[in-house]
């Protein structure tokens, strides 16, 4: 395996962690506020969670199997 392709790998895990991360702060809005936990009175939190959560899950998705495929190819 090259450098090169160590680093890519390496860069791409970090993003899909950074992705997971916020999806789990995220979900965790929505829970919130979905439960009265929290103070959003119109609900725009829960709305945004929901949003960018359903934004983020295929980004997640698609990191995650680049990272496969680059780990499977590194063998």
């Amino acid at each position: 395996m090259t450098a090169t392709r160590a680093v890519v790998r390496r860069v791409v895990l970090g993003a899909f962690v950074g992705v997971v991360a916020v999806i789990v702060l995220l979900v965790g809005r929505v829970v919130l506020s979905a439960t009265g936990l929290s103070w959003d009175p119109h609900g725009y939190g829960m709305f945004a969670g929901i949003l960018f959560t359903a934004v983020l899950t295929p980004v997640a998705l698609a990191l995650w199997l680049l990272y496969r495929r680059l780990r499977r190819r590194g063998n």
